[in-house]
This record gives structure tokens, sequence and C-alpha cells, in this order.
């Protein structure tokens, strides 16, 4: 009897904690703005709009240069209106193991508005480069691969391959703001 009810906790236990996990990268989390797929945060500080320009520019002179990125293009680095613009390229790993490496190149535009108390960021012009080594690889937008009407099926669930790809970008996304928010509260 103690086994079944330990077997049931557990299992209930991991079934919860799947979903939890599962919840972020659910439907309704990839956002669609004028047909493009766009990420989008805020992240609050209590620095004033000059000081919070200053550390975000540093870090991004630093997070978007080799060998972090592959490539990156400074669009706008405006002091006077405390906006930065920028397109960059680099990889999401996917698996890393011995003999396996799946990756593929992401392609981006950024913009990053500090106004007083908050920073906000966007993420969008997202196209990805996979499989690259064979044959030239396959070139697709994000539009074309991990919005809710792609990534899912009829019955609500992750498609497999728009999947890895959703995760990848929401995960990738969530890392830059994470670094973000770190510059500008500590």
């Amino acid at each position: 009897m103690k086994r079944i009810c330990l077997s049931i906790c557990l299992a209930l236990g991991l079934m919860t904690g799947w979903a939890q996990v599962e919840a972020r990268y659910g439907k309704g989390n990839v956002e669609v703005v004028n047909g493009r797929v766009m990420f989008q945060e805020a992240i609050t500080t209590t620095l004033d709009q000059a000081t919070a320009f200053e550390r975000i520019s540093e870090w991004a002179q630093t997070r978007f240069s080799k060998p972090n990125v592959i490539v990156s293009k400074f669009i706008a680095d405006d002091a006077t209106n405390h906006t930065l613009s920028l397109t960059a390229e680099e990889y999401i790993v996917f698996t890393k193991k011995f003999f396996v490496l799946d990756r593929t190149r992401i392609n981006y535009w950024v913009e990053i508005q500090c106004g007083e108390g908050a920073t906000t960021i966007k993420l969008t012009r997202i196209n990805y480069w996979y499989e690259e080594e064979r044959d030239g690889g396959i070139r697709f937008g994000a539009e074309e691969f991990i919005t809710d009407e792609q990534a899912f099926n009829k019955r609500g669930k992750m498609l497999k391959g728009q999947g890895k790809f959703r995760k990848g970008t929401i995960d990738f996304f969530d890392r830059i703001v994470a670094e973000m928010s770190e510059v500008l509260n500590n």
C-alpha cells in the first residue's frame, strides 16, 4: 500500500513539474505584432535614464561582439534619446553531446529603450538557418515556425520540431533579459 501511494505521489509530482516547465513555452507566450514575432520585456530599475543607458551600452558592446556572436552591427546608439538598436547572429544549441551537435543560427534585431524607472527590450525580425552544413541548410522565419498556429497541433500539443525552436528562442530571450536585469540592478 505504501508503494502504491508513493508511486502515485511521485507520478503526480513529475506531471506537475512538467506542466510548470511547459507553461512558459505554452500558447500565448510568443507574441505576433504586425505580422512579426516579437519578444518584449520591461526591466524595472532604480537608475536614472542616462545611467541606465550608459550601463546597457557598455554591456551591449561586450555582449554583442565576438566571440559571443557570429556577426553584429549596431544600427543606432543614440545617447540623446537613450535608444540602442542592433542586428546580430549567433547560435542556439539544442543538443550538444560527444558526437551530436544540434544547433541553429539565429539572426535577430534588438531594440533597447532606456526610460525613467524601466528599460524596454524588443527582440524581433527573427530568422533561423538550420543544418547549414547539410547542402546549405534550411532558412526560415520565426513567423513560419514558432507561432501558436505553427508550433501546436489541433489538440494543443507542441510539435517536436517547432517546439525545440520555440523553446530555444524563448530561453534565448530570457537569458538576454536576465543579463540586462543584472547589469541594471547590481
